[in-house]
């Protein structure tokens, strides 16, 4: 093979110059147009359009410049149609610019300082003007304009041809420069192209194309409404867009993830049906059409499955190529759809258990309420058939007061979780019903004949004189040592149990632990039963639910910890005074002029009552403090 000698007349190649500007700039330094230029030299246009290797080999020694970095930085067509293959990494479709390219004036006037010869071969094509993704020049921080060459059929355009052109308002352009801020996104494209380390990032394990196209696209949806129209869209916008899109990317699944909980949110505001494109916008829609290219199936895998986790998706739904049969998310709506339960019932229910706190305290709409179908598929399977009140009673043959009560002492729970609601409208799960049922009649012996006192529960508790709930927590708790059932029935009636027996555990059962409100008053030195209602309304004073074996009946009572706690944190006046020995006038005129006040306003609280802190405070101070001297203690009043 003949060897090739270098022009005389030429410039060094620059760094990152691909072959068109470098086959431009020596024909322009020779004074020829590129297409001839080229032509005159045997090579066709057409392959330096097409970045063949052998003809920009031979450009490259004709320039005398290094053929493997020239090569490096010249796109050649990839397989799939419309990208390209440069500097070691695979471009997007039409991300190079084949036909125009993007300049920065102040580089070219640079340039017009540094090279000699004509003007209009100093200035060097940039491998970043020819790249679509890069729309600012990073040293002189301005975004770049566009330049519209020469269009002529199978050849490159002719960057110098179109610098002369452009040199004459270069000037007006330097003044009309936008300013740009930085851009780590451009950065780190760059660095991809120099054949850099990009370090640990996310977007490092990706293609160049997918990384610089799904920065793009996140930042589009991150910035603007669901249905933005990117046609409309100026370089400024994409460029911000890509750079807020890199941001988010580069902090790996954790940051990808916060910013798609964002749009959730924004779009729980909404009306309407819940869409994931209505959710994520123009990058789901990109993810859409980029379906098939496996570069993007990281992407894919990581927003398919934080939307099947936290947005309702019908079953069956195809989501970027996949079907989703077993849905992670339901909603109110949903949930009451497959149980045939009412929207409100779910509601309740969700409520009642914690579960979506707090889109339900946000007052979020029924089909914007979510919560993971593994919380809640227990209850929906539960929730599937279940029976209302009436339901079981009728069935199981249950009075509706039986029911209450075995609800009552835990023996039957409700799907709805309403066991503490009064006067819900509670719903049972069949089996559960079953399972009470099972139990009522473990261990039961079956009676033809029952005598006089082998009686149903309704009329056991009669006979013994007690409650339901007592005659109930004695047949789950095990607690009698017989229990039939009548032959040939099932139902809850056909229950049968000693009267007498029942009777005897009865009067056998231990007193109240806690205090009627008659016997809580009696509990504290001088306090009125007028009081106890007030200091209960006020907190001061507990209640609780217990069984009284002399009303046979659960009454509120109060607790003996809360009356325990007010005498030791409070006294009353009449106990001061009965300790005292004095007036309960002359104990509150000493009180007053030692400063220490009632705790409450003794018109409401219907008693004189003090912190005993306060009161044994004073009286440690001054040993005689219950001397009574009525002028003494009015003056020393007077003098508060």
């Amino acid at each position: 093979m003949t060897a090739i000698e270098p022009l005389r007349r030429r410039h060094t190649l620059q760094l990152s110059e691909p072959a068109a500007g470098f086959a431009s700039r020596l024909a322009a330094v020779n004074g020829r147009p590129m297409n001839m230029f080229l032509r005159d030299m045997l090579i066709p246009p057409r392959s330096i359009d097409l970045g063949d290797r052998e003809q920009v080999e031979v450009l490259a020694r004709i320039g005398g410049a290094d053929p493997a970095e020239l090569l490096r930085c010249t796109p050649y067509p990839h397989a799939k149609t419309g990208f390209h293959y440069l500097a070691g990494e695979v471009i997007g479709y039409r991300a190079i610019n084949r036909t125009y390219f993007r300049y920065c004036p102040f580089c070219l006037s640079e340039d017009l300082e540094i090279f000699p010869g004509p003007d209009h071969a100093r200035p060097w094509l940039r491998l970043e003007w020819t790249v679509r993704h890069f729309r600012s020049c990073s040293r002189h921080g301005v975004y770049l304009r566009s330049a519209a060459p020469v269009r002529r059929r199978f050849e490159p355009f002719d960057f110098s041809e179109t610098v002369e052109e452009l040199l004459p308002t270069l000037a007006e352009a330097r003044s009309g420069a936008m300013q740009a801020p930085p851009s780590r996104y451009q950065a780190w494209l760059r660095s991809r192209l120099n054949g850099e380390s990009t370090g640990g990032d996310w977007l490092a394990e990706l293609p160049f194309y997918a990384a610089a196209e799904w920065c793009e696209a996140l930042g589009v949806s991150i910035l603007h409404p669901p249905k933005v129209r990117t046609a409309q869209f100026t370089e400024q916008d994409w460029a911000t867009a890509a750079d807020a899109g890199f941001w988010v990317a580069t902090g790996g699944e954790s940051r990808i993830q916060a910013a798609l909980e964002q749009m959730n949110q924004t779009q729980k505001e909404t009306r309407g049906f819940w869409g994931l494109r209505d959710t994520y916008g123009f990058f789901y829609g990109f993810l859409q059409k980029t379906v098939g290219d496996e570069a993007y199936e990281q992407i894919r895998t990581l927003v398919r499955d934080f939307a099947n986790c936290t947005i309702p998706i019908e079953p069956g739904t195809d989501v970027l190529g996949v079907s989703i049969d077993s849905p992670g998310v339901a909603t109110v709506r949903t949930i009451a759809r497959a149980t045939g339960a009412h929207d409100v019932t779910v509601r309740r229910l969700m409520k009642r258990k914690g579960l979506a706190e707090d889109a339900l305290s946000d007052g979020l709409r029924n089909h914007r309420v979510t919560v993971s179908t593994e919380e809640i598929a227990t209850v929906v399977s539960k929730l599937k058939g279940a029976l209302s009140g009436p339901q079981v009673s009728k069935r199981y043959g249950i009075p509706r007061t039986h029911l209450d009560a075995l609800i009552a002492i835990g023996a039957l729970p409700t799907v709805t979780a309403s066991e503490q609601v009064a006067y819900a409208k509670h719903r049972f799960a069949i089996a559960d019903v079953e399972t009470m049922m099972s139990s009522l009649f473990d261990g039961t012996e079956e009676v033809l004949d029952p005598t006089s006192r082998q009686l149903p529960i309704r009329e056991t508790r009669h006979a013994a004189g007690t409650s339901l709930h007592s005659v109930l927590s004695m047949v789950f708790a095990r607690k009698l040592k017989w229990s039939g059932r009548q032959a040939g029935r099932s139902d809850y009636s056909a229950l049968l149990l000693d009267a007498d027996e029942v009777t005897a555990l009865v009067r056998s059962e231990p007193p109240m632990s806690n205090y009627r409100k008659s016997e809580s008053a009696d509990a504290i030195a001088g306090m009125t039963p007028l009081a106890i209602g007030p200091l209960l309304a006020a907190g001061l004073l507990k209640t609780t639910m217990e069984f009284s074996p002399d009303a046979r009946r659960l009454i509120p009572a109060v607790t003996r910890k809360s009356v325990n706690s007010f005498r030791t944190r409070f006294v009353c006046l009449g106990e001061l005074a009965t300790n005292a020995g004095l007036h309960h006038k002359q104990i509150n005129l000493l009180l007053r002029g030692a400063g220490i006040d009632p705790v409450m306003d003794p018109s409401v609280a219907k008693v004189w009552f003090f912190n005993r802190s306060a009161v044994e405070a004073a009286t440690d101070r001054d040993p005689y403090f219950w001397q009574y001297d009525k002028a003494e203690a009015q003056a020393l009043l007077s003098s508060k």
